[in-house]
């Protein structure tokens, strides 16, 4: 079992190294941006598009940032520069989780234990279906009201449904894995996320042990018999790799339907562009992520290497900002629209290189489905003018706190 043992959070501002320029210096704490004011936490991200590429801030232990699109595609492809061994920021906020937190070679044998239950083909064979009914029958509850709050009534259950009908986890014990899930990602005290991290381990523990005497063909069934394999070399590593299972299926698709749908309420036309012309669906999923990519992670800096004015040593920690990848002017015209029928739609939202998401086939059905359903079957939303104006949070994973949308029945 992993030793949960997890570093607070450094206050304050951290000393700046003797080898950074101090005109790269900026005051940045990606938890808590300036520019916030408004609600977007996208808006708030961007201002960091006006100062260095690849600025260091002395938030967080202090760390440089990749801020534009072309590094942050370098640093995630870049693994002999760039260790997944310290993903969290600030540093010592992660326990190990094969395969996410080890570098090639050794990445890809707990890879290998994943990828069957994620692949393209097992996920629209055993799970499309499936997810259609979940959504579609969750829309058919909402259409008659003429009002949601689409966070908590539709964006948070639809993907948990689906993915621990995936992974054989009881939906009833929701509450419970989201409260575990939102203190380990840093929401409370230094306490609150070890406590949450320890229970997740002693649940994933126990759950392995019932998976190997009782085998199914699920995910963790599969984590479970590890332990048979040759090379496997003690229990922390079946615990890691079911913790990273379990934490990445609670939020990721969520905020993605979250952002998607802000999107579609804002802009009542590519509503009727996706019931006129279904067929488009595919390029608006990918459009869609594009815009919202939602990660805020970290590596270690392996060797000296300088790019673009930052001279980066061995030991220093570097975050991947992805959501200002996708908003990147560089890399896109007219970044913050969404439109379906952008020709270049290429991104950095779900990784690059050997450590691209495992679950980005599952994600993407599943928007796709939300958005074949929705259009289908809903009238146009609008944002509810008499309620709350929506709002974004910053953090580990961004996303959604609210989004209030009316409708005509």
């Amino acid at each position: 079992m992993n030793d949960v043992s997890l570093a607070p959070t450094p206050e304050g501002v951290a000393p700046v190294p003797d080898h950074v320029d101090p005109a790269l210096v900026i005051d940045f704490d990606f938890r808590n941006p300036q520019g916030m004011e408004g609600g977007d936490v996208y808006a708030a991200f961007s201002r960091l598009h006006d100062g260095p590429d690849i600025p260091w801030t002395v938030r967080n232990g202090g760390h440089w940032i990749a801020t534009r699109a072309e590094d942050i595609k370098w640093v995630q492809e870049s693994h002999e520069l760039f260790s997944n061994r310290e993903k969290s920021v600030p540093a010592g906020q992660m326990p190990p989780m094969p395969p996410i937190t080890f570098d090639p070679p050794d990445h890809s044998r707990y890879r290998a234990v994943l990828n069957p239950h994620f692949a393209k083909g097992r996920i629209e064979r055993d799970y499309a279906e499936k997810s259609r009914a979940v959504i579609a029958g969750l829309i058919e509850e909402l259409k008659p009201k003429g009002s949601c709050e689409f966070i908590g009534d539709f964006s948070v259950i639809a993907p948990l449904m689906i993915f621990w009908d995936l992974v054989d986890l009881p939906y009833d014990e929701r509450d419970q894995f989201l409260d575990w899930g939102r203190h380990a990602a840093g929401y409370g005290t230094h306490e609150q996320r070890i406590a949450a991290f320890a229970a997740v381990q002693n649940y994933l523990g126990k759950l392995l042990d019932k998976r190997l005497d009782d085998p199914g063909d699920d995910v963790f069934t599969a984590i479970s018999q590890w332990r048979h394999n040759k090379r496997y070399q003690d229990r922390w590593e079946i615990v890691g790799m079911a913790e990273l299972v379990f934490f990445g299926g609670q939020d990721t698709v969520a905020s993605q339907m979250g952002f998607a749908m802000l999107r579609l309420a804002e802009r009542p036309e590519l509503q009727q562009r996706l019931k006129d012309d279904p067929d488009i669906i595919p390029e608006a999923v990918e459009e869609l992520i594009r815009r919202h990519a939602l990660s805020c992670t970290g590596r270690l800096v392996r060797k000296d290497v300088a790019r673009k004015g930052a001279t980066m040593k061995a030991g220093d920690l570097i975050m991947t900002l992805n959501p200002a990848s996708g908003i990147d002017p560089k890399a896109y015209p007219d970044p913050f629209t969404v439109d379906f029928d952008r020709a270049n739609k290429v991104h950095n939202s779900l990784g690059n290189g050997p450590h691209k998401c495992v679950g980005q086939h599952l994600g993407r059905m599943e928007l796709r489905v939300m958005l074949e359903e929705w259009s289908r079957s809903m009238p146009i939303v609008r944002i509810d003018p008499d309620k709350p104006a929506p709002t974004s949070h910053p953090g580990p994973v961004i996303g959604m706190n609210h989004l209030h949308l009316v409708w005509d029945i």
